[in-house]
């Protein structure tokens, strides 16, 4: 009897686009459903790489357009939406029409919020026009319309906004998503839980009404005094309906367009105020994307926050968060800011260009790759605007 052939083969056949290989695995016995220790299918490889054609052999040889990645539940068509393949997309609905509005758990994302995300404008249109729902919202609560708002991508919105849902739709989406991943808390943990949860809505609620009130600041400052030092709330608890630890809340969201100054003293001043009293920048997110506090610092263009929190870890802690790899789509805080100083709006590039540079001084790397196969690099060098371009690659040492 012949041995299995090894998965890893056809893993590197599907990533790179070598179909006569992966024919050669499949011809010894190689199961196209099989999956390594990390959780990837060939199938998942070949989306997420953007390779037509390795999805189109591996459909044709039965793998399961709906089988998902063993440990963070990603469907190829979410991974296809990450590379902006809009030829793996079309190959993977037709397999598969009723994905078109899978949720991937963990992000709460659709094809369409994955387009949206990672700004492909050609497969975005694609989606919209084979009727991918705008009601469904991120595990934030923005639906596609305002999540392309948030990273200021006028000509998402622009094509976008002829399919928008209502608002009373897309509320009643994110709350069916939060039913779904309630986490019970464990018995004789409720009084701890209630204050993590406590903690998390002053966060919250504070950042929300400083936008239009001053006196939220000094008032949303105290309420967490009062939970940390007389109520002993724990600062690394997760809490929320998300499940994330005070820092990462404190540091998730725009500081408005323009920033607002009240706001953004708010948030520095919850994030030192964290700190101060134990808050580890390293602690992970259960949602929306299973990160910790310097990725998603990372992408709000928090450099305030960001040099804070470098204090608070050793070193080699900061730069390894600098260069982790998440789970949920491969994007290291590099490639975060790398990419929204790709999308931003010319007066907030600067920002991003300093954020570069404060990284690759900490040890931050751009030579490596996301789940895409691009690494930081390559994403400044597809950058549309060839100054951005070039300031992008000066920002990195090029």
């Amino acid at each position: 009897m012949s041995p299995t052939p090894s998965v890893s083969l056809a893993l590197a056949a599907a990533r790179e686009g070598d179909v006569p290989s992966l024919q050669a695995w499949c011809a010894g016995g190689g199961d196209p459903n099989a999956f390594d220790g990390e959780g990837w299918t060939p199938l998942l490889w070949a989306a997420a790489r953007g390779q037509p054609a390795t999805t189109r052999f591996l459909l044709d040889q039965g793998a399961d357009a709906g089988l998902a990645h063993a440990r963070s539940g990603a469907l190829p068509l979410h991974l296809a939406g990450q590379s902006g393949s809009v030829e793996c997309a079309r190959m993977l609905l037709a397999a598969r029409p009723d994905l078109i509005d899978a949720v991937y758990r963990i992000n709460a994302h659709t094809i369409l919020l994955q387009a949206v995300f990672y700004g492909h404008l050609d497969l975005a249109r694609y989606v919209l026009e084979q009727g991918a729902s705008t009601a469904l919202t991120t595990a934030r609560g923005l639906g596609p319309l305002e999540l392309a708002a948030q990273f200021q991508n006028e000509a998402m919105v622009a094509v976008i906004r002829p399919y928008d849902s209502p608002a009373e739709a897309k509320a009643a989406a994110y709350r069916a998503y939060l039913d779904q991943i309630r986490v019970p808390v464990a018995p004789g943990e409720e009084p701890l839980q209630a204050l993590a949860d406590q903690m998390v809505g002053a966060i919250e609620g504070g950042l929300k009404a400083a936008a239009t009130d001053p006196g939220a600041v000094d008032a949303t400052l105290a309420t967490l005094r009062r939970l940390i030092e007389t109520e002993g709330a724990p600062v690394n608890r997760l809490g929320g309906a998300l499940g994330q630890p005070p820092l990462v809340v404190a540091v998730t969201g725009p500081n408005g367009f323009p920033a607002n100054p009240n706001l953004a003293r708010l948030r520095l001043a919850v994030a030192e105020l964290l700190l101060d009293h134990g808050a580890d920048p390293t602690v992970h997110e259960n949602h929306p994307m299973g990160a910790q506090t310097v990725i998603r610092a990372a992408v709000f263009n928090h450099l305030d926050i960001l040099k804070i929190c470098a204090r608070a870890v050793s070193p080699q802690a900061y730069t390894d968060a600098i260069n982790e790899i998440p789970l949920v789509n491969g994007l290291t805080a590099m490639h975060d800011t790398v990419l929204r100083a790709t999308m931003a709006a010319p007066d907030r590039v600067d920002g991003y260009l300093d954020q570069v540079r404060w990284f690759v001084s900490h040890g931050g790397r751009v030579d490596i790759e996301d789940f895409a196969g691009l690494t930081q690099r390559a994403v400044a060098e597809q950058a549309a605007d060839p100054d951005r371009r070039a300031r992008l690659l000066e920002a990195m040492g090029e």
